[in-house]
């Protein structure tokens, strides 16, 4: 019979299971029988039949977990397993808190986001998750963007609020989730997280930012900038969620170990003193790169050397 239930790669067993078993339940029930007379399993306890809850909680309850990202609590560095623990702290505890988990590139942030949201939906609890830009979104399981998700207007003012109101599934999933994760925060133009903190704050009316929910943004302040158009570089630095009244109400939470480059610390060195302004520049604000990333132009062969240095098996897989 479980054949018999529409499945895809966003369905997991266990909600089709306990699908099958509601279903025989409730023919063994008009027969005033029980699951338990005949030695079947039981229903989870959790379990909710889905069509009492709305097709976005359905959605985000069958989500597959991925097994390398249940498993990797134990592959977290320090810093990681630090935000980690935090974060459960205050979800375990339902405690409003927003969380800023800042790190240059490299440094796993999607990792721990990954690892947070397969933990936790593995107990059943919902987690959205968002991030400003597609590219961001499909790194994380149940990809959306934030304006997608969360119903964003494009055009944002200090009195808009977002496209949905008490009644609508995206409301009933937000007062659900046990936490939302907003990745590459830092690209979005602050009033759109005010805007989400507005309409939050007016539909559950809880005077707490983003109405008492955990939200657990991410990112890293030395990348892209939010767009203004046809903005000055001050308008770009005043969009940022820094110079929001939110930003004083942040837990950030630091990540410092850079993954990528553990077998090239000078070069992870270099690009932070580019991404902290720190290293020396010249005109027209440019970076001189030293002589031994550089190869130096002698006329037209130069390019082929580079193809070469760059690419040194370009013909293998041929």
């Amino acid at each position: 019979m479980i054949e018999d239930y529409p499945s895809s790669s966003s369905t997991n067993n266990v909600l089709i299971l306990n699908r099958l078993l509601h279903e025989i339940n409730s023919i063994l029930l008009q027969h005033k029988r029980s699951l338990k007379e005949f030695d079947l399993p039981q229903i989870a306890e959790d379990y909710q039949d889905p069509r009492s809850i709305s097709s976005l909680i359905e959605d985000e309850l069958s989500l597959p977990i991925p097994l390398d990202d249940l498993n990797t609590i134990s592959k977290l560095n320090p810093g990681q397993l630090q935000a980690f623990n935090t974060i459960k702290h205050a979800i375990i505890r339902k405690q409003s808190q927003t969380f800023f988990i800042d790190g240059p590139g490299g440094t796993g942030k999607t990792f721990l986001y990954r690892v947070l949201l397969a933990n936790f939906r593995n107990v059943r609890l919902i987690m959205v998750a968002t991030a400003t830009s597609g590219i961001a979104a499909i790194q994380l399981p149940g990809d959306r963007t934030a304006h997608s998700k969360l119903k964003i207007p494009i055009k944002l003012d200090s009195s808009f609020r977002c496209n949905f109101s008490k009644q609508f599934e995206v409301c009933q999933l937000i007062d659900r989730a046990a936490a939302i994760i907003w990745d590459e925060a830092p690209m979005a133009n602050r009033k759109a997280i005010e805007t989400v903190d507005r309409t939050l704050r007016e539909i559950f009316g809880i005077d707490l930012p983003f109405g008492g929910k955990i939200m657990i943004l991410g990112g890293n302040f030395r990348q892209v900038v939010p767009v203004v158009v046809s903005g000055t570089r001050s308008q770009a630095v005043k969009a940022s969620i820094m110079e929001s009244h939110l930003w004083s109400t942040i837990k950030v939470l630091h990540l410092a170990d850079n993954i990528r480059a553990q077998n090239d610390q000078r070069f992870f060195d270099f690009l932070l003193r580019i991404r902290n302004g720190e290293e020396p520049t010249v005109e027209d604000n440019m970076i001189r790169l030293p002589n031994s990333m550089a190869i130096s132009f002698e006329g037209e062969h130069s390019i082929h050397h580079l193809i070469e240095s760059t690419f040194p098996d370009r013909f293998t897989y041929l």
